[in-house]
């Protein structure tokens, strides 16, 4: 039979004067419906945690405890007439109704602060109510991040503030304690994946513990740096460097005797792969560090690259280059355009090959290394502007004639292929000069001479004019070949040639003559076999098949940049036509036909008629002859006119004519 249980009267008494004290207008806190402890009861009651049984002095959300009286003052209270409640909050009284359930398990949902009031029989007429509060703790899982670094370590940053201390383990080591906010902290890892689990606790142990973890897989093994650009720009310092893979970062150092390890860590700035120093305003010696976010002291660094400092002056018509040292050859650069490749270890460089007044930029370029290590240096761009020199170069002359019988100008000055001017002067046979031009072109052309016949060879000199006005020596009078060519023999069989000597800086003995025949483009078509030092020649074999003889001589020196030609002299043969008086169209092979012979006849118009005008042939080479006939009729034997007509090689035109007489 099953026993019932009822409130004593004491507690409905109790119950009723709470009721009243509320109709009366007090209010809950007023109620005091709670009881004093046994004076040998520290509690009225104990938690206990329902999975372990360990006893608790909070709670954990989502954690069950169980509601139990160890207080030997209370051990008669009867365990079955227990009632309870789980009011939210801290409460400082116990509640005087609402004791219904006799549940003593009871299971968090929330953080905070709970309120256990328990209404219990003590015995005939004893009732009493106890209360405690408890705190409740959440046990979320604690937030945190895990950052790869280098084989061997990852960081891990607790950001979790819940909980007042915390612990990391990596895969199945032992627990490391982390005090609320550390801050991020690095930890060896013996593998390149794994696993992190982080916990939370609360002050005072207990078992309201928040855990989470994440896998990690550690970077890949850096590579090592290089440097493969260093150029500076005004007082910056651009930098070209490799891809780093994800997770690692440069950082560039620069050369310091004060500093731990001989090197400081500047503030570049990166972009890709680029980077950027400020603030550049000496010579300086850098390299790149490789970093995580491990800070792992044992990633790569670079070899070291120096930037080049140039200074540019000038003084005495040159300029004058100094820089720092100490890397592999160099090649320097002047405007942009390669100038000179300088040794390892050169400082220093003078260039004179530059005309006053103006402004060259210099820049230098060197290279290091090889392959994968490779690395180019390119210095700051210093420009001077070139000062007045004491002596200015003299000009290199050479005067030469076109196929078009033009003399040609060439200077060359020492050392300046461009800049300042040149002064051209053309002197007559009495020495005086007449200037044909002023001017930065290196090449002029006399446009104005006439061959002289008579008044001998033109000879020409040349001045160079810097862009300050200065002014050199003249060149030494240059005074090219000039060419007679006529008929040895009445037909032009053969062709006498004769030529002056060429003058210039070198000694005549030092000059070459060979002889050139040209075709009407101005061709060479031949050489004659002539003695390289006589100014005379008789070509006894010209071509039988040119009516216009050209020749010119060119003039080799060692001291020409280039030959010196001759004007073009002509030898003119007469073109003729030669026919016979009569012919005999007999088909005996012998005389049967009439044929245009000759010489120098390339193109014609060659005519018949017979005695009353009509045209009988009509041919326009060699090989078109006739045969007498006049279409299919038999030859008609008689007196017939010929005509010959044909422009030669020079434009003239060529007519002949005469009778030829067909015989039987």
């Amino acid at each position: 039979m099953r026993k019932s249980y009822v409130m004593k009267p004491v507690n409905q008494l109790r119950f009723l004067a709470c009721l009243l004290l509320l109709v009366l207008g007090f209010s809950p806190a007023r109620a005091q419906c709670l009881d004093a402890l046994p004076t040998n009861c520290s509690q009225p009651f104990e938690a206990f945690d329902l999975l372990t049984g360990v006893p608790v002095q909070s709670f954990c959300v989502g954690r069950a405890v169980r509601i139990t009286i160890t207080c030997p003052g209370r051990a008669g209270v009867d365990r079955n007439a227990l009632y309870y409640q789980f009011v939210p909050g801290a409460l400082t009284s116990a509640p005087c109704t609402g004791y219904s359930s006799r549940t003593n398990t009871f299971t968090p949902t929330q953080a905070g602060k709970i309120t256990v009031a328990e209404n219990a029989q003590a015995g005939a007429g004893a009732g009493t109510i106890f209360l405690r509060v408890y705190d409740v703790q959440a046990t979320a899982k604690p937030t945190f991040q895990v950052e790869a670094c280098s084989p061997g370590f990852v960081r891990v940053t607790i950001t979790d503030q819940a909980y007042d201390t915390y612990s990391v383990r990596i895969n199945d080591g032992v627990p490391q304690p982390v005090a609320k906010g550390a801050g991020p902290r690095v930890y060896a890892v013996p593998t390149t994946t794994g696993k992190v689990v982080v916990k939370g606790f609360y002050t005072g142990g207990g078992l309201c513990v928040g855990a989470d973890s994440t896998t990690f897989t550690t970077l890949a093994a850096a590579p090592s740096p290089v440097i493969r650009r260093l150029a500076l720009t005004g007082t910056e310092a651009q930098f070209q460097l490799d891809p780093l893979p994800t997770g690692y970062q440069y950082v560039l150092q620069q050369a310091d005797a004060g500093s731990p390890g001989g090197y400081r860590d500047v503030p570049a700035v990166f972009s890709g792969t680029g980077a950027t120093l400020g603030g550049v305003t000496a010579a300086a010696c850098y390299r790149l560090r490789v970093q995580d976010v491990c800070a792992t002291a044992s990633l790569p660094v670079s070899p070291a690259v120096c930037a080049i400092f140039l200074a540019a002056s000038s003084t005495n018509g040159q300029n004058n280059l100094s820089f720092t040292g100490g890397a592999g050859s160099y090649v320097l650069k002047r405007d942009g355009q390669p100038l000179a490749t300088l040794p390892a270890g050169t400082t220093t460089y003078s260039d004179a090959a530059v005309t006053c007044g103006v402004r060259y930029c210099y820049q230098l370029e060197a290279s290091s290394g090889s392959g994968a290590a490779s690395t180019v240096v390119v210095s700051n761009q210093a420009c001077a502007t070139t000062t007045p020199s004491p002596v200015l170069p003299v000009p290199q002359l050479v005067a030469s004639f076109t196929p078009a019988n033009q003399v040609v100008l060439t200077a060359t000055v020492p050392g300046l292929p461009t800049g300042g001017r040149v002064r051209y002067l053309r002197v007559n046979n009495l020495g005086a000069a007449t200037e044909l031009a002023l001017t930065t072109r290196r090449t002029q052309r006399d446009s104005t001479l006439a061959l002289l016949g008579s008044a001998g060879a033109p000879c020409y000199q040349a001045q160079f004019v810097d862009d300050c006005g200065n002014a050199s020596a003249l060149s030494a009078p240059f005074c090219p070949v000039v060419l007679t060519a006529k008929a040895a023999d009445l037909n032009g069989n053969s062709a006498q040639l004769d030529w002056s000597e060429l003058r210039g800086p070198d000694p005549a003995g030092s000059v070459r003559y060979a002889v050139q025949l040209l075709d009407a483009a101005g061709t060479v078509v031949a050489q004659p076999a002539a003695s390289a030092a006589a100014t005379s020649f008789l070509d006894q074999t010209p071509p039988t098949d040119r009516q216009v003889l050209r020749y010119r001589i060119a003039a080799t020196s060692p001291g020409l940049s280039q030959p010196s030609y001759s004007n073009v002299a002509t030898v003119v043969r007469e073109l003729r036509a030669v026919l016979p008086t009569a012919f005999t169209p007999n088909g005996d092979g012998l005389n049967d036909v009439l044929e245009v012979k000759g010489r120098f006849l390339n193109s014609y118009i060659f005519t018949v008629v017979d005695r009353n005008g009509q045209q009988v042939f009509r041919g326009t080479n060699q090989s078109q002859v006739w045969n007498g006939r006049v279409g299919n009729e038999q030859p008609v034997p008689g007196a017939y006119v010929w005509r010959f007509e044909t422009v030669d090689e020079t434009g003239q035109r060529v007519v002949q004519h005469g009778t030829i007489t067909i015989v039987r």
